[in-house]
């Protein structure tokens, strides 16, 4: 099996800038922790099915929704990290630091002016794409995507800062914070949705609660980086 995924022209080690041992650092990491992620979701999906018929429709429409600028977020991110990556790779630390801001900054108004976008034209968007819905529903919509909405600027900082420790080869960081990730949201899904009763809110809120802590870890992080 080992022969068969090995490559026949190899590159010399003269050449090589990682090893294989240091890519299995790497990379591992990184498979574990998108493993995590999804994970997240399908704990979202299981445990609001507990709420109702309705909490679960409301929840899957405004997720098709929240899909788009999720992946408007890890675009960006991806995008800020190769470039972060290419000044590491040069060891120009000031440039590197620049453009880690330039990420940071783009994520942060991008992402606000979408929230604001959201928070006005709320109801005017859910009636335009699920307008022949039930009244139930549409409210569950309505309370679910104004909830995810004000997560959005944690959402985008925290991709930005997880891209910039990976480009530091920081992986197992973010490894981490994702296990910590799925377990408050496990925590805050069952306190929300069996002890208060909260509907789709009870979903909404451990997630925002929860990026926010793991935005507050990766800063912290990225901060004392930059500082040592």
């Amino acid at each position: 099996m080992i022969r068969f995924l090995e490559p026949k022209i190899k590159i010399s080690k003269e050449r090589q800038i990682f090893s294989n041992q240091d890519l299995k650092h790497l990379i591992l990491p990184l498979l574990v922790e998108q493993l995590l992620l999804l994970l997240v979701g399908m704990i979202d999906t299981l445990m609001i099915s507990y709420a109702g018929e309705v909490a679960v429709s409301g929840v899957s429409l405004v997720n098709q929704i929240n899909s788009i600028f999720i992946a408007v977020f890890t675009a960006l991110a991806s995008g800020g990290a190769v470039v972060i990556s290419q000044y590491i790779e040069k060891k120009d630390r000031e440039n590197g630091i620049l453009s880690a801001n330039q990420l940071l900054l783009l994520s942060i108004m991008i992402s606000l002016i979408i929230t604001i976008l959201i928070l006005i034209f709320c109801n005017p968007l859910l009636n335009i794409l699920f307008g022949q819905v039930e009244r139930d529903v549409m409210k569950a919509s309505q309370t679910y995507l104004l909830i995810t909405a004000l997560s959005f600027p944690a959402l985008a900082i925290y991709n930005s800062c997880s891209s910039i420790l990976r480009s530091m080869s920081l992986t197992k960081i973010t490894m981490y914070v994702s296990i910590i990730m799925n377990m408050i949201n496990v925590i805050g899904n069952y306190i929300g949705i069996f002890l208060l009763n909260a509907g789709v809110a009870g979903v909404a809120f451990p997630s925002l609660i929860l990026l926010l802590l793991c935005l507050y870890f990766v800063l912290i992080k990225i901060i004392l980086f930059i500082l040592d």
